[in-house]
């Protein structure tokens, strides 16, 4: 069963001076419990797509699907909670614990009761944090920091994963073993992911589904199964069937050296 789907959306953005037609006609399908994701160079639209999902912006154009519910003009608050959004940057509040950072998104819709301080106790344990949950934000880590924004928005379980680029800022060491690290959490947690992404690697070392995006105006250029089993590690790198889904959606997007696109 399908959890999300896109069906010839459209997205233009008007000014005074210029017409920009963001989206053309994207069509995606995102399986329950399924990670997808989305590539493609700067401009492309990537984060536009997951603005729409949120209802943070509304289509020019198209339909919108989630567990088969229609968007409308007014998108139900049942639905929008069923997504939690995890930021290119982890931005926790200095002045808060680790624990009382994750905790935040449940304070603000009011989910409070020891089943939810439990709930916080496993992501914690999840993530491997477990021992730095009274320290503030300044003691940690950048990768304890990035891990930390990914619990945060797990923190009201949410049934569905929206990340935008979420270790796009670290080295290539640190992102690969974060992406494990949210492939584990995935297994898990069994939520639906789609994960944006500049770095083909990533997005095939994630995914079971690949939608390679171009620009002007933003359209889907290829959807590329990726037959590869989970659990992954990092000896799939190797494996010549994901050097072949690589080389592949790398050519589609053309010649960039996508690790330098911030």
């Amino acid at each position: 069963m399908d959890k999300i789907v896109l069906k010839d959306v459209n997205m233009i953005f008007k000014t005074k001076r210029q017409t920009i037609h963001a989206l053309k006609d994207i069509s995606i399908n995102v399986p329950e419990k399924s990670i997808v994701s989305i590539v493609g160079p700067s401009g492309c639209g990537k984060s536009t797509i997951i603005r729409l999902i949120c209802n943070i912006i509304e289509p020019t154009s198209g339909d919108i699907y989630v567990d088969e519910y229609r968007y409308e003009k007014e998108v139900s608050k049942s639905t929008i909670r069923k997504m939690g959004f995890i930021f290119q940057r982890p931005n926790l509040l200095p002045w808060l614990t680790l624990r009382e950072n994750i905790e935040f998104p449940q304070k603000i819709v009011g989910h409070k009761g020891k089943e939810w301080k439990e709930y916080v106790d496993e992501l914690l344990e999840i993530g491997r944090l477990t021992k730095c949950a009274d320290l503030r934000p300044s003691a940690l880590s950048g990768g304890m920091l990035q891990r930390a924004g990914v619990l945060r928005g797990m923190a009201n379980k949410p049934e569905i994963l929206l990340m935008d680029e979420p270790f796009g800022a670290l080295d290539d060491l640190l992102r690969e073993q974060l992406d494990l690290e949210t492939l584990d959490i995935w297994r898990k947690l069994n939520q639906t992911i789609i994960f944006i992404t500049h770095n083909v690697r990533e997005a095939v070392l994630m995914s079971s589904k690949v939608y390679v995006m171009t620009t002007a105006p933003g359209r889907i250029l290829e959807e590329v199964d990726i037959d590869l089993p989970y659990p992954r590690d990092l000896t799939i790198l190797t494996d010549p069937k994901f050097i072949g889904y690589d080389q592949r959606i790398t050519s589609l997007i053309g010649e960039l050296d996508l690790t330098k696109i911030k």
